[in-house]
């Protein structure tokens, strides 16, 4: 008996490899069965999905137009043919400037007054004295030896110069034009020989002009100041 029963265990291993049923093993998660998840939507044509975020859930957008996130750049107003916008700030809220005319901010360049030709100035400091702003000037020349004219009409002197060619040294006047002349300096002052002196007058009003004369021949001199 006991035989029998071996024999036909082999029989039935036997049919169960050769002929029988397929047996197929089964992994089972402690604490329960494993979860399963099906994908049974399919995906419009052209969609993506991110996980379970599917992108094609964002609004259409119109030609041209960009989206970042769900935000579309459509949003912002429109920008008129030549202007430029920065976030929802457009350049062209600035007011119009006129043909020629520069803006920095809001201050147009073109509420400077206006600059004759040939008479631009930028970064002048003129000294303030009795008379006007116009410059008069006297080139270096010889300085008479009788009275002559420098300036004709009231002068304010900023400086004069003079220089003596002589060995020995040289005197010389300078006065103003009213009916009794005042000395601007002396009655005469000296020039060393072989010497030049720079005398500063600051600005000193000299009425209805500056006269000059030289003690001898060798002195020139130049003088410039305001009128």
């Amino acid at each position: 008996m006991r035989r029998f029963m071996q024999f036909g265990l082999g029989v039935l291993v036997t049919l169960a490899v050769v002929g029988g049923p397929t047996l197929y093993a089964q992994l089972q998660q402690s604490g329960g069965p494993g979860s399963t998840v099906t994908v049974g939507t399919a995906l419009p044509a052209g969609s993506n999905n991110i996980g379970s975020v599917n992108v094609a859930a964002l609004p259409a957008l119109a030609a041209g137009s960009a989206a970042i996130g769900s935000v579309t750049v459509t949003t912002l107003p429109a920008i008129p043919a030549g202007g430029n916008a920065i976030g929802s700030v457009s350049v062209t809220s600035l007011p119009a400037l006129a043909a020629g005319a520069n803006a920095i901010g809001s201050v147009s360049v073109s509420a400077l007054p206006a600059l004759a030709a040939g008479t631009n100035v930028v970064g002048v400091m003129i000294p303030k004295t009795p008379c006007g702003t116009t410059v008069a000037n006297q080139a270096l020349v010889a300085v008479p030896t009788s009275t002559g004219a420098v300036f004709a009409a009231t002068t304010c002197i900023m400086r004069a110069y003079f220089n003596n060619t002589n060995a020995t040294a040289q005197t010389v006047t300078l006065t103003d034009n009213s009916g009794t002349p005042l000395n601007g300096v002396g009655p005469t002052f000296s020039v060393p020989g072989y010497s030049n002196m720079i005398i500063p007058f600051d600005g000193i009003q000299f009425t209805s002009g500056v006269k000059w004369v030289a003690g001898g021949t060798g002195i020139t001199g130049a003088v410039w100041g305001f009128q």
